[in-house]
């Protein structure tokens, strides 16, 4: 396993509800990053400052996952699990190429 890689990858909604696969903490910490200004609340900060810790050792991936995943959850965007035949965003990334 790679470091910072999450045990189990955690799959979100982004855009218009496309699926994505978040597989570690940087990937995380990337999302993290696209979200509006004015949706940038403590627990957004919280979340941004555990995958901090996690690239720089000071806590592990599963802490970061956690607490992402509870982020997720409480934000309306965790997929507990993957829809059947959606599109996935890599697979629209490559119809708009």
């Amino acid at each position: 396993m790679t470091k910072g890689a999450f045990m189990h990858p955690v799959t979100v909604l982004v855009g218009l509800g496309v699926p994505r696969s978040i597989n570690n903490v940087r990937e995380a910490f990337v999302y993290l990053e696209d979200v509006p200004t004015l949706q940038r609340d403590e627990v957004y900060h919280a979340t941004c400052d555990a995958c901090r810790d996690a690239m720089t050792g000071r806590c592990s991936a599963q802490e970061a996952h956690d607490v992402f995943v509870a982020y997720a959850r409480r934000r309306g965007f965790l997929l507990e699990g993957p829809l059947p035949d959606a599109p996935r965003i890599e697979q629209v990334e490559r119809i708009e190429a």
